[in-house]
């Protein structure tokens, strides 16, 4: 079951996942995404140091929200990628669409930079 942790600081949304992204955890990422496209959160951060799994539809989640938010001039940054998450980004070919960071700090950091 995945659990998530949406925290609002100034113009960026933090979104703390825990658990697994299967078939439960996508209906849960993706109601955690659109609830931000619904109020306008268009810059959001998805910190997945919590997350072990995570499954192709989940993925597809991402990608697919990833480009709402640039639609809506904003962006999807993401933390804490495990080994595994890595290498499935890698191997279905998504990893050139997201910026990964180490933390959530260095993630925030980039979008004050922009503003």
């Amino acid at each position: 079951m995945l659990h998530v942790d949406t925290v609002v600081s100034g113009p960026v949304t933090m979104l703390r996942l825990d658990g697994d992204i299967d078939e439960q955890g996508v209906a849960e990422l993706r109601k955690a995404l659109v609830d931000c496209l619904r109020v306008k959160r268009h810059n959001v951060v998805v910190n997945m140091t919590g997350v072990k799994f995570i499954s192709y539809m989940g993925v597809g989640i991402l990608v697919e929200r990833l480009r709402q938010f640039r639609s809506g001039h904003g962006d999807m940054k993401l933390v804490g990628l495990n080994l595994y998450t890595q290498r499935l980004f890698r191997m279905i070919g998504v990893t050139s669409l997201f910026e990964t960071y180490d933390s959530e700090a260095q993630a925030i950091q980039v979008y004050q930079q922009a503003a």
